[in-house]
């Protein structure tokens, strides 16, 4: 038999078919629900991240206006302060964030096993 996370040949799922009918249907079904839980997951991945970006925009802009104020009663160095600290610190996040988000997940078995020490 197959590892869980391995893909399975047409070969193979036709023995196993002829083998064990009603373990066959278990597996594809298991399979159907796999890919509906990855497509879910992938949307939900999306949305996140899309939330967190409007976040970080909106934030970027409140500090933007706060500082644009700050300039515009004479204090310069405060709206400057504002701005530069303010901005670095949401851009380094979203740097970071960038960086991270590109990797590829590994496979769920794959981090069982690393837990426990297989």
């Amino acid at each position: 038999m197959p590892e869980p996370d391995n893909e399975v040949t047409v070969k193979e799922l036709v023995a196993l078919e002829a083998e064990a009918p009603e373990i066959c249907r278990m597996f594809l079904e298991q399979k159907k629900l796999d890919q509906r839980h990855r497509r879910r997951f992938a949307w939900v991945s999306l949305l996140t991240q899309t939330v967190g970006n409007l976040s970080g925009l909106a934030a970027l802009g409140i500090l933007a206006i706060v500082a644009w104020h700050a300039i515009d009663t004479g204090a310069a160095t405060q709206g400057s302060a504002i701005i530069c600290t303010g901005a670095v610190s949401i851009v380094a996040v979203f740097v970071t964030g960038r960086l991270t988000v590109g990797r590829t997940e590994r496979p769920h078995a794959a981090r069982r096993s690393e837990q426990r020490g297989d």
